[in-house]
């Protein structure tokens, strides 16, 4: 993959893949797992982490996506007889976590599930429906433990332990229903929906839609405050909202979750310097007004460096959001600031005010969001092995639009390449 991109170079693309090279893991069975993975990087070891390994793929796709459709493998052959799919390797959690967070919960923990979206997007380019039906039933059997077991009776609503939200709410399940987690099993259902069409099984495609818009209703009804105009954790026993205002409180724009009126209200938030970092290096953790607030440097120290610091998890879901809704000119904005801000920063988590890189330095889910958001936000590009097309929609700020920017000799299959040519906003293209 060659690269000709205002500000980014050769090298800094390169730089990335380099990150992810380093984490990869070929000696899968030494870890308890059948085929290799991309372990978090640095301090952390050779050890599979569900939400690190499933995000590595997302960039990753477009550069070896044999790696990518084989890596899904090992979601399947770790997932449990009820469904769960464990945080990490070694499914028990210590004590204590970074940062000296005692937990209150250690046992049947799973992870913010981002694997759905990540899944989906890489089954959407391959052509294997053996792949494609094995995956789909991981997927809707893991929606089905979220639903049974981490569903609150009451609400409806979906509550997380440790790192199945960000900041990790360290109590015990069925306590805090989190905005992100939430959003995140919503995702799922829409996109394991989208699956069971795209291989005939239209009951449970009524049934997973049927499910999506009842979370999404109860999204809507019991985690946005209407006085605040955001979204909020709720405390589950008191039924109040937790006062802590997290740039996740924007994820309900991914997939017209929240309604038009709210969604006017929350690009008005993000937008407000004061609160996430707009006009600087976006998007601040935790709003900067916010008591929580505080920004950490060196390693990771838990809870805290989920409180200030910017990090590309929350940013691409943002950018997605932006773009599922209609803003196309703020999340062109966001993902450029993003790539800018982790242009040869790969680290695990950044300094909003200086834009130093911290935690671990080449860390594996950063390297790939940022070469996600590169190829298919600002690019654009989206391809669909089923139709054998490619979809080229760019997302740019003004600076871009006005300039040329290429990407040659990208991926789609292990036959198939593509280059595409911007050059003052028109598109062109060559598939060989």
């Amino acid at each position: 993959m060659n690269i000709t991109f205002p500000g980014i170079t050769q090298e800094d693309m390169d730089y990335a893949v380099d990150c992810l090279e380093a984490c990869k893991k070929e000696n899968a069975e030494a870890f308890g797992f059948m085929h290799p993975y991309f372990a978090p990087g640095g301090h952390y070891g050779g050890q599979w982490w569900q939400l690190d390994s499933s995000l590595a793929l997302a960039g990753y796709k477009w550069i070896d996506r044999k790696f990518a459709e084989t890596a899904l493998l090992n979601f399947i052959e770790s997932q449990k007889e009820d469904g769960r799919i464990c945080l990490w390797g070694k499914d028990v959690l210590p004590e204590t976590a970074a940062g000296g967070d005692k937990l209150g919960q250690r046992h049947d923990a799973s992870s913010l599930p981002k694997l759905f979206d990540v899944a989906y997007h890489i089954l959407e380019g391959s052509s294997d429906i053996s792949l494609k039906t094995a995956v789909y039933d991981m997927m809707k059997k893991y929606l089905q433990w979220w639903l049974l077991n981490r569903r609150d009776s009451k609400t409806g609503l979906i509550t997380a332990v440790f790192e199945e939200t960000f900041i990790p709410y360290l109590g015990c399940t069925g306590e805090y229903a989190p905005v992100d987690t939430n959003t995140e099993v919503y995702v799922g259902l829409h996109y394991t929906a989208c699956l069971a069409e795209a291989l005939g099984s239209e009951a449970d495609a009524k049934e997973l839609h049927s499910q999506k818009e009842q979370l999404k209703e109860n999204i809507n009804r019991y985690l946005w405050n209407e006085e605040k105009g955001a979204y909020y954790p709720l405390d589950i026993q008191s039924g109040q909202h937790v006062d802590c205002l997290m740039a996740s409180t924007f994820f309900p724009l991914r997939l017209g979750i929240a309604p038009k009126d709210r969604q006017k209200k929350l690009v008005a938030l993000l937008q407000d310097h004061a609160h996430f970092n707009w006009d600087t290096i976006p998007l601040t953790s935790v709003s900067k007004l916010d008591k929580l607030f505080t920004v950490t440097e060196g390693d990771y120290q838990g809870n805290a460096s989920w409180s200030g610091n910017v990090w590309s998890l929350l940013n691409e879901m943002v950018i997605r959001g932006l773009s599922d809704c209609g803003e196309d000119a703020l999340a062109a904005e966001l993902a450029w600031k993003t790539v800018k801000a982790f242009n040869q920063n790969c680290a695990e988590f950044i300094n909003p005010f200086d834009g130093s890189g911290h935690g671990v330095m080449q860390y594996a889910w950063t390297a790939s969001q940022y070469l996600e958001i590169i190829i298919e936000i600002i690019f654009g590009i989206r391809y669909d092995a089923e139709g054998d097309t490619v979809t080229i929609s760019p997302k740019l700020t003004k600076e871009l639009r006005e300039s040329s920017l290429s990407i040659k000799n990208l991926s789609l299959t292990e036959e198939k390449r593509l280059d595409v040519t911007i050059k003052n906003g028109k598109v062109s293209y060559l598939l060989f």
